[in-house]
């Protein structure tokens, strides 16, 4: 069930995000409902959630007080003092409320920097599942996508490699920005663990690099994409379709110029997109404008999907805020040379409907492991 706690769309989103293990708690429910009710802006935001993270620490709920850290820690940017503070809170208190004894977790050396690694090992596996992130997803996520959809006992045949990429948490601080050629990272993971062939796994705009991955290494299998993303870009224009003209290498001085106060303006005027726009540059590791929309350029895969050999699961719901739900239509029809196509389209009716199936995931799961099982 997705739950509309505050008049921001982006809010309620990352609310629904981070809260849905207690999403059927009553009681943290109402304790939200009625905690949200002076968040004005990212300020008011990280101090309505650091303080709720402080309490449950102190009182030893840890689970609790790690989702709570991760609501405060996500608006704050690199560059804020608070970050690391917040960030090493959350992670702390992650593993604090969760069995590690079972996970193995390693760096791996990649290019200038390394890629973070949790690793589900299992002796009697016959089959790999390496799953990733998107624009700004954490390793501990993912662990708790496994540990809480029961990865393990579902998918008894598999070892499951979790990984940060470049542009992802440590990977990120390591020195590493977010890069679309991601069958690199991807073959770095199956050279380390010296894996033959393997399943892929993307989240959000994982979804986009997981078929990029595919469309170049040869090694994947089957590839989910939990959420489908066609290109980028769409994300940023489907509600801001005037910003497409900005999409390229080498605008001119008055393009450069109107992009800059387009920009502006915008960030002005809505918090979540001033947000988005230092989180682009962030993960990108660019400073001004012009780089950001260039290297935005990029993510697209051309005529790169007729690369995609693989069997491939693609998931989308109808009221994605980050992708056009009728990008399914034309990304399964560029795919012409896929093994095999298994779409899912989740509706308000079925449930399901928000990007990557915030507020009722189990739907998404559920197909995901039998897609997996098959």
């Amino acid at each position: 069930m997705y739950t509309i706690y505050t008049k921001n769309e982006q809010f309620n989103f990352q609310i629904n995000r981070f809260m849905e293990p207690y999403k059927n708690n009553q009681a943290i429910q109402t304790k939200i409902i009625e905690s949200v009710k002076p968040i004005q802006d990212l300020e008011s935001w990280y101090k309505v959630w650091n303080g709720l993270a402080i309490h449950e620490l102190n009182n030893k709920n840890y689970g609790l007080a790690s989702a709570y850290y991760q609501l405060a820690d996500f608006y704050l940017l690199e560059s804020d003092s608070r970050k690391k503070n917040t960030y090493n809170n959350f992670k702390n208190s992650f593993y604090q409320s969760i069995d590690t004894k079972n996970i193995n977790f390693d760096h791996i050396p990649y290019k200038q920097g390394y890629l973070p690694v949790a690793f589900f090992k299992n002796e009697n596996a016959t089959k790999t599942l390496i799953i990733h992130g998107g624009f700004d997803s954490y390793l501990e996520e993912l662990i708790r996508l496994v540990i809480s959809y029961n990865f393990l006992t579902e998918l008894q045949n598999y070892q499951i490699i979790l990984f940060e990429g470049p542009g992802q948490g440590e990977a990120l601080r390591s020195g590493l920005s977010l890069e679309l050629e991601w069958e690199e990272p991807v073959s770095a993971i199956l050279e380390y663990f010296q894996i033959n062939e393997a399943d892929l796994m993307g989240m959000s705009l994982g979804g986009f690099l997981a078929a990029r991955a595919s469309a170049f290494q040869k090694k994947i299998k089957r590839v989910v994409l939990f959420d489908i993303m066609y290109d980028m870009s769409r994300s940023l224009t489907m509600k801001l379709p005037k910003m497409s003209q900005f999409l390229k290498e080498n605008l001119s001085p008055e393009e450069s110029s109107k992009l800059n106060v387009i920009v502006s303006q915008l960030q002005k005027s809505d918090s979540s997109i001033n947000f988005m726009v230092h989180k682009a540059k962030d993960i990108f590791q660019v400073d001004n404008n012009n780089e950001l929309f260039t290297r935005l350029s990029k993510f697209n895969m051309n005529n790169d999907w007729d690369k995609i050999s693989q069997d491939v699961l693609l998931l989308v719901g109808t009221k994605d805020m980050y992708v056009p739900y009728t990008d399914l239509y034309k990304e399964m029809s560029s795919m012409n040379n896929a093994r095999s196509l298994t779409a899912k389209l989740f509706t308000e009716k079925s449930g399901g409907e928000r990007h990557c199936q915030v507020g009722n995931k189990e739907l998404a799961m559920s197909k995901i492991i039998e897609y997996l099982r098959e």
